[in-house]
């Protein structure tokens, strides 16, 4: 089995179209139209090249809807992802000390209304997958993660993400009025019962995660041992068809006597 490749760093070798294509299709052509790219650079003589597209991991069903909206909604998603850049500057200037609330919270606002709009969009593309609220919230904390994590904003802006993403909360921090002294207890409170659910999220996700690996080993393994059959009765084939060819040349020969 493969390692896991990062899609944002392919090496030399590996086409930057098809990786293109491969990511912006459909989500059940992924695993197929990626053993298929394997397979041709391994026929071209590049190794290196085909090990890495073999080790790129299948989109979550999320994933592949942010993907599609990049493709289909690229100036929606610049947009944002702009906005996810001021949003890092204004909270930067926060905590150097800028009093400057009101620009953070507009923001904010102007990140929230974007990213309502393409969720929006989202449900449209996904209406025919079956997609639920579920996935399509799961679709919006991955576009607000943008704003906390560079990395993923890349991602999303070249269409190449393989899951989603929780959000930093990027543009909420220093939004809301210094607690007072008796509020600093039920402050502390809060936040030591949303730090035990975000360690409660983060190990049902590491689980959650492991899970989908472990699935994804079993169908890379099954998919090859499907190309070998495929490989195994097209050779049969072949001597079948051999056979039947000397037999008829058998035949003509007898003919003849």
């Amino acid at each position: 089995m493969a390692e896991r490749s990062n899609p944002l760093n392919p090496p030399k070798g590996v086409p930057a179209k098809a990786l293109d294509e491969l990511f912006g299709g459909p989500l059940e052509e992924f695993t197929p139209g990626r053993n298929e790219l394997a397979k041709k650079l391994r026929s071209d003589g590049k190794g290196d090249a085909a090990d890495w597209v073999k080790g790129l991991p299948k989109p979550s069903r999320a994933a592949w809807l942010v993907n599609q909206l990049s493709a289909q909604k690229a100036d929606q998603v610049g947009e944002l992802l702009d906005l996810g850049k001021e949003l890092r500057e204004v909270q930067e200037e926060l905590m150097a000390g800028s009093p400057d609330r009101a620009k953070m919270r507009e923001a904010a606002q102007r990140e929230q209304k974007a990213i309502g709009s393409l969720t929006r969009a989202a449900e449209a593309i996904g209406g025919e997958h079956g997609v639920g609220a579920q996935i399509l919230t799961r679709v919006g904390e991955t576009l607000q993660a943008a704003a906390g994590d560079p990395e993923v904003a890349e991602a999303i802006e070249r269409g190449r993400l393989t899951h989603e993403q929780r959000a930093a909360s990027v543009g909420l921090v220093g939004t809301a009025a210094p607690p007072t002294r008796a509020g600093r207890k039920g402050t502390k409170d809060r936040e030591a019962a949303e730090r035990r659910t975000r360690q409660q999220q983060a190990k049902a996700r590491k689980s959650a995660e492991r899970k989908l690996a472990t699935a994804e080993k079993k169908l890379d393994r099954e998919q090859a041992a499907l190309e070998r059959a495929r490989d195994a009765v097209e050779r049969a084939a072949g001597k079948v068809h051999k056979a039947e060819l000397d037999v008829n040349a058998a035949r003509r020969e007898l003919d003849e006597l």
